[in-house]
């Protein structure tokens, strides 16, 4: 009996078809915004997918983050030792082309992790198709799986992406989810502020752009983990500023939340973060 050997990139492929196939099943038809969607799957060295993970998620996910490249999903892929996959989404080809250049010629990238990335690469295919929002978003569920599944450094990795993300939008709801309900933040002007101020806050901020976190750095110590990293934004006033913070998180009940943050600036500025 003939056996048949598909690639990774063909195994991916198949399972976008199907996730299509699924969701659009299960959704009302509507017109969907399209994006392109990038899957690269990767043959690495013996022994070494565990390094890579956690070099691609100390290292290059946050560079991506900074870059603004929307990852849609990465890991192991199930069917071997040696594979591992990541998925990126874009707003067209051209945009993925530039951002693809911009981002691979940069010192960040040249002087940062890319040395060690590309020795633990054998191999790698690229796969390029065209996707609706509703697939889109069955796929971030499905490559990145629930929190429970994930490790606790992807999460917290996640985790700091939201924090970020939600001081720029001033999304308080989702603030409101991942602070504790003893949360205390020590803010540039050194007044102390509990949860319900926070949100206050954040609720009322407005005008900084632009913000980045640099050089994220998380320390696991059991129940509890310290993220520190550095920042540069836009401020109101149109100039950049840049600061520190350290967040304090704590795993109570299975789920990790923010217990405490200090902030520092380099120059006064609106927002707190």
């Amino acid at each position: 009996m003939p056996q048949f050997v598909m690639s990774n990139a063909s195994l991916l492929q198949l399972l976008v078809i199907n996730l299509t196939l699924v969701t659009h099943a299960q959704t009302p038809t509507v017109m969907e915004p399209r994006r392109i969607l990038e899957i690269r799957s990767y043959t690495l060295r013996p022994e070494t997918r565990d390094y890579f993970h956690r070099l691609f998620i100390e290292k290059s996910l946050p560079l991506l983050q900074q870059a603004r490249i929307d990852v849609v999903g990465y890991g192991a892929s199930l069917h071997d030792s040696n594979s591992y996959f990541l998925m990126r989404s874009y707003a067209s080809i051209k945009q993925r082309q530039e951002s693809e250049d911009s981002f691979y010629t940069s010192d960040a990238w040249l002087k940062g992790p890319r040395d060690a990335v590309l020795a633990a690469i054998v191999t790698y295919t690229t796969m390029v198709i065209e996707v609706d929002e509703v697939t889109l978003r069955g796929l971030r569920r499905s490559a990145m799986g629930t929190d429970s599944q994930a490790s606790d450094l992807d999460l917290l990795i996640k985790l700091n992406a939201d924090y970020i993300r939600s001081v720029e939008t001033s999304d308080a709801k989702r603030f409101n989810e991942i602070l504790a309900e003893d949360f205390l933040c020590s803010r540039p002007d050194g007044s102390l502020v509990d949860k319900n101020e926070f949100l206050r806050q954040i609720s009322l901020s407005v005008g900084m752009t632009q913000l980045q976190a640099h050089g994220i750095k998380v320390r696991m110590m059991g129940e509890f983990a310290i993220i520190h990293a550095g920042t540069t934004f836009v401020g109101a006033n149109g100039k950049p500023t840049s600061g520190r913070y350290t967040d304090v998180w704590a795993r109570r009940d299975g789920k990790w939340l923010a217990v405490a943050a200090h902030v520092t600036r380099t120059a006064s500025s609106d927002g707190v973060r």
